[in-house]
């Protein structure tokens, strides 16, 4: 037992598991949206465009989630402008932006590969994470539930019929703007636990998980959240016995869970409609005859 508690007793894993949490959660919560909407593709650039604003950053000696948030916004305004002003589908405008901005700053890491440290930014550093930082992540979290608490009706039906949500008078484009902006702001806090590669991981498993376990959006939305704090809390304790990267550890935790529902979830998994196919199958034989 004793043996189980070890990581509590250091404050670095102290302070890697709760934050790991905090973020895993927030991650969680937006997952949601973005699984409604169809954004999985949109986390994936943001996560990977937030590079180049890190790496500018560091060398001009500023707070690299400044550098990140800023190059996310632009990334974002980059793919909206190339999606509207030509007849360039929005999944290939994604991918000409993300894959720019994501050249951009390894080519700017490449250029003074001694003042900014490449691995921290790709695969994350939360066992290094600074009081200051924690701060600052806590403020991000506390900001994106607040406001997906008190607009998340607004949100879900612009996710799910914007057509709907404007003909009953709600603003779909500064709903546009308000996600992308939480979306941003979260990737930069999740940029430090789990690193550019897997951010797009937290923002994505924990809402395809939860979609495949209820049909309800507002069960879904805790659902996930929950999915996404308890996973990242897990494998961030699970990585001290493992001796293994920490997002590496949550991302695959969450791809198990993951699966798990995607076999046994008992409307939606594939057992289930496995039986339904079969019971159908039998119920026409049975008409046949």
């Amino acid at each position: 037992m004793d043996t189980l508690l070890v990581p509590f007793h250091y404050d670095y894993m102290l302070r890697a598991i709760l934050v790991s949490a905090l973020i895993g959660g927030v991650c969680g919560l937006l997952s949601a949206f973005i699984t409604l909407k169809g954004w999985s593709l949109m986390g994936d650039a943001l996560s990977h465009a937030v590079v180049p604003g890190v790496a500018i950053a560091y060398l001009i000696g500023l707070p690299f989630a400044l550098g990140a948030f800023v190059t996310g916004l632009l990334a974002a305004v980059a793919i909206a402008w190339v999606k509207t002003g030509s007849r360039i589908r929005e999944d290939a405008s994604i991918g000409i932006v993300f894959t720019s901005f994501f050249a951009l700053g390894l080519l700017l890491i490449s250029l003074n590969p001694a003042r900014v440290n490449l691995n921290s930014i790709i695969f994350g550093n939360i066992l290094g994470i600074s009081v200051p930082d924690i701060k600052q992540l806590v403020v991000i979290s506390v900001v994106t539930v607040a406001v997906t608490v008190l607009k998340w009706r607004d949100l879900m039906l612009f996710c799910f019929d914007p057509g709907q949500a404007r003909t009953l008078g709600i603003r779909t484009g500064l709903l546009h703007g308000l996600l992308f902006t939480l979306l941003a702001a979260t990737t930069v806090a999740a940029l430090q636990t789990v690193g550019a590669l897997l951010v797009v991981a937290m923002l994505i498993t924990p809402g395809a998980t939860a979609y495949l376990l209820t049909d309800r959006f507002g069960v879904m939305l805790w659902l996930s959240s929950a999915l996404g704090a308890v996973t990242a809390l897990a494998g961030a304790y699970a990585s001290y016995f493992l001796n293994g990267a920490t997002g590496g550890c949550i991302v695959t935790l969450q791809t198990l869970v993951f699966v798990v529902a995607f076999l046994f979830a008992p409307k939606h998994g594939v057992l289930a409609a496995s039986r339904k196919a079969k019971r159908l199958a039998r119920m026409e034989g049975e008409t046949a005859l």
